[in-house]
């Protein structure tokens, strides 16, 4: 008798998997399409992962350049204390982590960013609650007050589309026998 292929003698031909999904291991979750504003984040992430790397590699070749004082007083949002050429490798470092996870479908990566961009949101909101009840000597001028208003809206606006947009959850599965 010739041999005989050990999944043919024990699996019925007509319950045997033909084509489908290669299971590396036995948590196979089937992938949904990232909806298309995930995606543009995802490029947003990355796109401000190599700015913050060729504005750290500006100062760091150039430190005494027009150009690198210019990124360092417009760009650098750290105390003056602190490196500018380290604070761009880091926030850098961030931005590509997150992107990858974001790419990779990260469950964890999605609560992190409604949680900074409620946050942030909060924050924004009760320190100009609180400078206002002080009484600030140095009231923000009519740009300065549209630009925050755009930041705080779109903060709150990121933490409900990652929360509540619908497909949301079936394309970042917490658990993949769901």
């Amino acid at each position: 008798m010739p041999p005989r292929d050990p999944i043919r003698t024990y699996v019925p031909e007509q319950h045997q998997q033909k084509a489908g999904p290669v299971r590396e291991r036995g948590d196979y979750v089937e992938r949904h399409k990232i909806p298309t504003l995930i995606r543009w984040f995802i490029w947003l992430l990355i796109f401000r992962c190599v700015v913050n790397i060729v504005f750290g590699l500006t100062i760091g070749l150039a430190p005494d350049s027009d150009t690198a004082a210019f990124i360092t007083t417009h760009f650098d949002p750290w105390p003056k204390t602190v490196s500018a050429e380290g604070v761009f490798y880091v926030t850098a470092v961030i931005y590509g982590v997150m992107a990858w996870r974001w790419a990779s479908r990260d469950w964890r990566v999605r609560w992190g960013v409604m949680f900074a961009s409620g946050a942030t949101a909060a924050k924004m909101l009760i320190n100009y609650a609180a400078n206002q009840a002080a009484g600030s000597s140095t009231p923000l001028t009519i740009s300065e007050q549209a630009s925050f208003f755009v930041s705080v809206v779109l903060n709150v606006l990121i933490c409900l589309y990652v929360a509540f947009y619908p497909g949301m959850e079936q394309a970042f599965k917490e658990t993949p026998w769901d």
